[in-house]
């Protein structure tokens, strides 16, 4: 086949992708507007992932931490939950997985997190760490009424509320429940000296607005070390614009990468 020829069918194929593949999936959608409006976070979030949109490099965990050898074993757990984060999409997947692959990889001892809900990240950090490590995860006070201090996202409110009706966490029977350490307070004012300098992966997941995950990300910087990782979630998802506004911001003068496919920006301080 020639080139000119290749190159006709490459563009016949991709016309074929978008105007039959991608339209008629849409339009199949549209008596069940959820799972349309799903299908077109998942499209646009790989469309920002392909085209490094903000300026974000797309690299993968494993391509940035060069790990020793060339195969990594990761643990999944609480897979009898329908609500399985990696079972809400492709891009949901991608993320827990290469969070484990952080904790495989980096080898933490100890990892704090932002935003517990219902602990499933903090299950997987407990489960692909050592056995010695400690996972600290804050989240909001329980109970009703219990407000922010700083501006949040329309989907942070609803996570709020979600927040305020769990009554436990998906880790809690599990056999690495020892390794994790709930703590309660907003993250705006939370006090974060004990871990100066000591965190060796921060995950950063709680409030989704610009102000939030700046202040979060700042404190973050505190608690870390040279060499210690810092994640965020929901990086690229356009209901959560805030997550990208900040960490595009904070990559202008730090190496700040994203996962492709995915939803997870990460760096590795220096």
């Amino acid at each position: 086949m020639t080139v000119t020829k290749k190159t006709a069918h490459t563009a016949l194929m991709v016309g074929k992708s978008v105007l039959v593949g991608g339209n008629l999936a849409a339009l199949r959608l549209l008596s069940r507007p959820r799972k349309l409006v799903r299908y077109v976070q998942e499209n646009l979030l790989l469309y920002r992932s392909l085209t490094a949109e903000g300026g974000i490099r797309p690299k993968n965990v494993y391509e940035v931490l060069k790990p020793r050898v060339d195969m990594e074993q990761v643990v999944l757990g609480n897979l009898s939950d329908g609500d399985a984060l990696f079972t809400l999409g492709p891009s949901f997947a991608i993320d827990i997985v290469s969070l484990c692959l952080i904790c495989r990889i980096l080898k933490p001892k100890r990892v704090f997190e932002i935003g517990t809900l219902n602990g499933y990240t903090s299950l997987h950090f407990a489960l692909n760490t050592a056995d010695d490590a400690v996972v600290f995860t804050l989240d909001l006070p329980k109970g009703q009424g219990v407000r922010p201090r700083l501006k949040t996202e329309r989907a942070d409110d609803k996570g709020i509320d979600l927040h305020a009706r769990t009554n436990a966490y998906c880790f809690e029977r599990s056999q690495v429940a020892p390794k994790i350490q709930t703590l309660f307070g907003d993250s705006a004012v939370f006090d974060f000296s004990p871990f100066h300098g000591t965190v060796d992966f921060f995950f950063v997941d709680g409030a989704h607005s610009y102000d939030y995950v700046r202040s979060d990300t700042i404190n973050a910087l505190k608690c870390c070390h040279p060499g210690s990782v810092i994640a965020w979630h929901d990086f690229g998802r356009v209901v959560v614009d805030g997550v990208a506004k900040w960490v595009t911001e904070f990559a202008r003068d730090h190496e700040v990468y994203s996962v492709p496919g995915g939803s997870l920006a990460f760096t590795v301080l220096k």
